[in-house]
């Protein structure tokens, strides 16, 4: 049971997912002639996703929302667990030579070098930063439905 809870182990179930993932799209593909497209693809909506997300959580329907919400903080578990992004290993996979990760940006924008620990640890806290609005956002709506409805 332990062996579950071991760096190593859940390290190597990232890289299988990743794996798993990338042969897919080279299965459905032409043998990865495309692979540079699909990274970029893939980098765009990943890149996008807290902002559209963050648009529902204000402008969509509560219900959509609060589904948003669950499957946010599900796949939040997943990159605790899997310690890392398994979308990024993809992209990394797919166009190594032009690799950036998602938060490169704002780990140069403020001063950090770029490295697995920091992109980790970055990642954490802009999570948390994307929550704490996510939460925020939700609780007013919720609030304002209940202060219409009394």
């Amino acid at each position: 049971m332990n062996k579950y809870f071991e760096e190593p182990y859940r390290r190597n179930c990232r890289k299988e997912l990743a794996n798993y993932i990338y042969q897919k799209i080279n299965d459905a593909t032409d043998s990865g002639s495309h692979n540079h497209i699909w990274a970029f693809v893939i980098k765009a909506f990943h890149f996008t996703a807290g902002l559209a997300t963050t648009f529902i959580y204000i402008y969509g329907p509560l219900w959509l929302s609060l589904l948003t919400l669950v499957v946010s903080l599900f796949l939040w578990g997943v990159f605790i667990y899997l310690k890392g992004c398994f979308v990024s290993n993809i992209e990394y996979k797919l166009d190594n030579h032009n690799f950036i990760n998602v938060i490169d940006p704002y780990l140069v924008l403020f001063g950090y070098p770029i490295n697995e620990d920091t992109r980790y640890i970055g990642t954490l806290q802009l999570v948390v930063f994307y929550f704490s609005i996510a939460f925020t956002v939700l609780y007013f709506r919720l609030k304002m439905r209940h202060s219409i409805k009394n």
